[in-house]
């Protein structure tokens, strides 16, 4: 029960900035729950005074006044359950962005080790479910308590007597719940793992879906498929029975309580003990008291599953950030571009370093090009430059600033990186040229297509920069996807660029078109070239040979190369 409250307490936080809204919405709620506590009490007056006291008078009294408080609860409920809808959306937004910026906060070591349906499954199925739990249940479970106050209230008032002997299955009941409620969060926990691997499974293979196609895997595949989805349909249905169990069994126990208030109840009635409008009011509540304990035994159970998505939304948010923002950044003035790599290291989690006591020095506006072979570290030293991820030992300098006293923004508006897997989101060739810079203009959005080589191309189609391109880019060629990279790049201008294996799409006329205009605009500005091609190798001022993580040959390109 204390981790279910540090829980609960943790995920309070994103509640505490809407209390006020939350105490009108309870206040409005409450008003509902006390008007609808009336109307069972009715039920004596009409049975005593209006139906054997064979008074008319008082029959339109007693139904007129059912309808009118009939009908303001249900207008106050449908005023308190619109708004707290619409507080609890707000409240799940605050959880999801909170997690989704931390995501972005995260080092490419995290998405390395973790599969993205995992990660999708937190932040979408877990935080839904905890919305499902807030938005449809939290309210109710108020309404619920308070309704059930007042209706035990009111039927101690009626007869003490008949209360308790309603009562007498309430323990059982309660130890029914307590019993199944510990076995049930451990069924939730596997199902929700089961089915974020199904999640994995299908963002996997549909990426790859040109693959399965051509290596003939598709039933292989769809196999695969199959047993997740059999494996998550029988944790599914373990755990649904444990939750027929939890809320089932103790909502048994308590309606065979009113077998007992029939029984007893008639028997006091048939004595004289209390009048027939006592006892029918007594049963009218009885009924009412039902549905609400029914109504928190499952919530109850819901809360089972929204503890699990909780601590699986917290488990996100715990991760560390490696990359962390200085308390009072350095100014970084006017940048020349000098770059030096001070004795570093860095590894990727995986036992051994990539980098190891790395030493390089790049000149202002000096173009060096770092080739080797893969897994070397060359992409590594784009990864620090722009601090995806920080040395282990060592230090990175910009201008001779350590580069983790500049604020991030700072950084990354001075140094752009174009990587090999260009990035292209489903949107129009304009939005994502100017991702980076959504205050340029078309005008000067064309002109850094123009200098990436996309120039013509982009004359040749109907909506011009205004072509969407699919899906991660789909509808351009992989060259293409590259180039509006590099456009991007471009118009950014930046004092330091990195170009991460950038034109291996590209074909040899269209990287020398690249190449030169990439030279032209970022004359005497610093230029890192990550590179296995010659070519490319042989415009560079120098070329810095990297293995197993150490610089282990520099020179002019004809030398090196």
């Amino acid at each position: 029960m204390a981790i279910l409250d540090a829980e609960i307490r943790r995920g309070l936080r994103y509640v505490t900035p809407y209390k006020r809204r939350l105490a009108v919405i309870l206040a409005i709620n409450l008003a509902g729950t006390a008007l609808a506590l009336y109307i069972p009490f009715l039920t004596r007056s009409l049975v005593d005074d209006a139906l054997l006291g064979q008074d008319t008078g008082a029959l339109v009294r007693i139904v007129g006044l059912f309808a009118a408080v009939t009908v303001a609860s249900f207008v106050l409920n449908f005023v308190s359950g619109m708004r707290y809808t619409k507080v609890s959306a707000e409240i799940l937004f605050d959880m999801r962005l909170t997690v989704y910026r931390h995501l972005q906060r995260l080092s490419p070591r995290f998405f390395a080790r973790t599969p993205l349906g995992e990660i999708m499954s937190r932040l979408n199925n877990d935080v839904s479910e905890i919305q499902r739990v807030l938005a449809d249940a939290a309210l109710a479970w108020l309404g619920n308590v308070a309704f059930l106050v007042g209706t035990v209230g009111m039927l101690l008032w009626l007869d003490w007597r008949l209360f308790v002997a309603a009562a007498a299955l309430l323990p059982p009941a309660i130890w029914a719940i307590v019993h199944y409620r510990r076995r049930l969060e451990v069924r939730v926990r596997v199902m929700r793992e089961r089915s974020a691997s199904i999640g994995a499974f299908l963002i996997e293979t549909l990426a790859g879906v040109r693959l399965v196609a051509a290596s003939n895997a598709a039933e292989r595949e769809s196999a695969r498929f199959r047993r997740r989805n059999d494996s998550f349909v029988a944790s599914l249905m373990r755990m649904q029975r444990l939750s027929y169990l939890a809320g089932g069994l103790p909502a048994l126990l308590l309606s065979a309580s009113t077998a007992v208030v029939f029984l007893y109840g008639g028997w006091r009635v048939i004595g004289g003990a209390v009048t027939l409008g006592t006892f029918t009011a007594f049963m009218a509540y009885q009924i009412r008291l039902i549905g609400p304990v029914q109504g928190l035994m499952g919530l109850y159970t819901g809360l089972a599953a929204a503890r699990v998505s909780l601590r699986r939304v917290h488990e996100l948010l715990d991760e560390p950030v490696e990359v962390v923002e200085a308390a009072e950044p350095a100014e970084l003035g006017a940048v020349r571009g000098e770059i030096v790599f001070e004795d570093v290291s860095c590894g990727h989690g995986r036992g051994s370093a990539v980098l190891e006591d790395f030493r390089l020095t790049v000149a202002p506006g000096e173009v060096v090009a770092l080739t080797g072979p893969s897994g070397c570290g060359k992409s590594t030293v784009a990864d620090l430059l722009i601090r995806h991820v920080d040395p282990d030992r060592g230090r990175v300098l910009l201008d001779g600033t350590d580069i983790r006293a500049v604020a991030l923004a700072e950084l990354r508006a001075r140094v752009a990186v174009v990587e090999q897997g260009a990035l292209v989101f489903n949107t129009s060739i304009l939005e994502n040229v100017r991702y980076a810079r959504p205050d340029a203009d078309p005008a000067e959005v064309m002109r850094a297509v123009e200098r990436a080589g996309l120039g013509a191309f982009i004359g040749t189609l109907p909506d011009g920069l205004d072509t969407l391109v699919g899906e991660r880019g789909q509808a351009l060629s992989a060259g293409e996807r590259q180039r509006v990279a590099i456009a991007r790049a471009l118009l950014a201008d930046p004092a330091v660029l990195v170009l991460d294996e950038a034109t291996s799409a590209l074909d040899a006329a269209t990287e020398a078109r690249v190449v030169g205009a990439y030279r032209e605009v970022m004359r005497g500005r610093t230029t890192v070239l990550i590179t296995h091609r010659e070519e490319l190798m042989r415009g560079a001022d120098r070329v810095v040979v990297v293995d197993r993580g150490r610089v282990v040959e520099a020179g002019a390109p004809r030398r090196a190369v």
